[in-house]
């Protein structure tokens, strides 16, 4: 049920209503046609102006009493059931005509495209939106709505028929990738116009890096002396002369690994380099060494192991969530509410993304006025149209018969007025020629 039939009183209520405001029409015409008769009849016994001045109001009264009630009842029906008389049920005769009206009033008038784009703009549907969401209560609403519909939804995404559904779609899609190409394509956008370089200056800047710590130094140090000591232990030199030469090899490479770091045309880093275009090379020309890389492809995408391990990381993951959703304190709908928050901040301080999003709306639902404002027309009319005379003429006199039942009570009031002022003229006139 929505606002406007909860507002709206029960059928039987407004027919009540109606009824009661009918009867008091017929009343007045009643009372009007009494006061006729009685004062017609006194004053034909005792012949006085007052007798007369009643009579004629009553009689106008009744006159204009009748009139309006001949007017209102011919808007829904035949009055007396009389078919012959010209224009009246007029609402049942016209209906699809009123429809038609209705539709083009309710379009020209209230759904006219500037009409509804001044609207728009003057809605700001940006800004009431960012202080939405910048409003605590607002961004903690959401963020509790949000949370609270997060375990449905790990509910719908932990189902074993969903992820066999996806586990075959994605190995499916993914056997049909040529790894070969697409490693080859990466590669070659990887080093095209030298852009290799800045990775291979970061992996050598680590190394470097790594190999000048004292500790690394140490361990290397340590390692190749043990090395080089198994070698000469038999001639019985000094374990500090493998020391030593231990220590010229990690300067040495150290050196090495600087040099070609500073240097972009080491030997080194253009021997990388060619291996590197090789590697394309045969990724995109040998086809024994595509089909092999394929066949690792399908290799991987067959392993047991990794399916399992891949689906014990997701379960985690829902576990977690669904533990964390469930606590007083969740982080993830503290982080849902304070993102928001933060968004609609942003959003205020930013007139620039307020306009932005403001000219979208309205470019994005401008294209959509014409054709939905003809839509309306097209459903008023069809939906006047597919009521029935008696139901339409039904549903307009419980809505608006008692207000026009007032035009009765006018008619009846103004007329005795207007007969009394018609009487009082001729009266006068009267009295000045007599």
């Amino acid at each position: 049920m929505n606002t406007e039939q909860a507002a709206r009183p029960p059928q039987d209520v407004r027919i009540r209503a109606l009824r009661r405001k009918k009867n008091i029409a017929v009343a007045l015409l009643a009372l009007a046609g009494t006061v006729l008769v009685v004062s017609f009849t006194l004053g034909r016994l005792f012949p006085h102006w007052g007798f007369e001045l009643a009579a004629a109001m009553a009689e106008a009264a009744l006159v204009g009493g009748l009139a309006d009630w001949f007017a209102v009842v011919a808007l829904f029906r035949h009055p007396l059931g009389q078919r012959w008389i010209p224009h009246t049920a007029i609402i049942p005769a016209k209906k699809d005509s009123i429809g038609r009206s209705l539709a083009d009033f309710i379009c020209n008038h209230f759904l006219a495209k500037d009409q509804v784009l001044a609207r728009l703009e003057s809605v700001d549907v940006a800004s009431r939106l960012a202080r939405k969401l910048a409003d605590d209560a607002s961004a903690q609403l959401i963020g509790d709505k949000l949370t609270a519909a997060v375990p449905h939804l790990l509910g719908l995404l932990d189902s074993e028929p969903l992820h066999r559904f996806i586990h075959d779609a994605a190995r499916s899609r993914l056997q049909r990738v040529d790894l070969s190409g697409v490693a080859a394509f990466g590669l070659r956008q990887l080093t095209l116009d030298g852009r290799h370089e800045a990775l291979v200056d970061e992996a050598l800047g680590y190394v470097r890096d790594a190999l000048q710590s004292p500790e690394t130094h140490r361990n290397i140090s340590e390692r190749a002396a043990k090395e080089v000591w198994g070698i000469l232990r038999y001639a019985r030199l000094d374990e500090m002369i493998a020391n030593r030469i231990a220590d010229k090899l990690v300067a040495g490479l150290t050196s090495l690994v600087t040099e070609m770091s500073m240097d972009r045309d080491h030997e080194m880093r253009q021997r990388i380099a060619g291996e590197i275009d090789g590697l394309i090379g045969r990724l995109e020309s040998d086809e024994e060494f595509r089909v092999r890389v394929n066949e690792f492809r399908d290799r991987l995408l067959d392993q047991a192991e990794l399916a399992s391990y891949l689906r014990s990381l997701w379960d985690d993951l829902l576990a977690w969530l669904q533990e964390d959703v469930r606590k007083p304190d969740s982080q993830i709908r503290a982080r849902l509410a304070h993102g928001t928050q933060r968004l609609g901040a942003r959003l205020l301080a930013s007139e620039e993304m307020r306009s932005w999003i403001n000219g979208a709306v309205i470019e994005t639902l401008e294209p959509m006025i014409d054709p939905l404002r003809g839509k309306a027309r097209s459903f008023i009319t069809e939906r006047v149209q597919r009521w029935s005379a008696e139901e339409l003429t039904r549903e307009l006199e419980l809505s608006i018969g008692g207000d026009l039942q007032y035009i009765r009570y006018n008619g009846t009031a103004i007329g005795a007025l207007i007969g009394g002022l018609i009487f009082a003229v001729m009266h006068g006139i009267q009295t000045l020629t007599g």
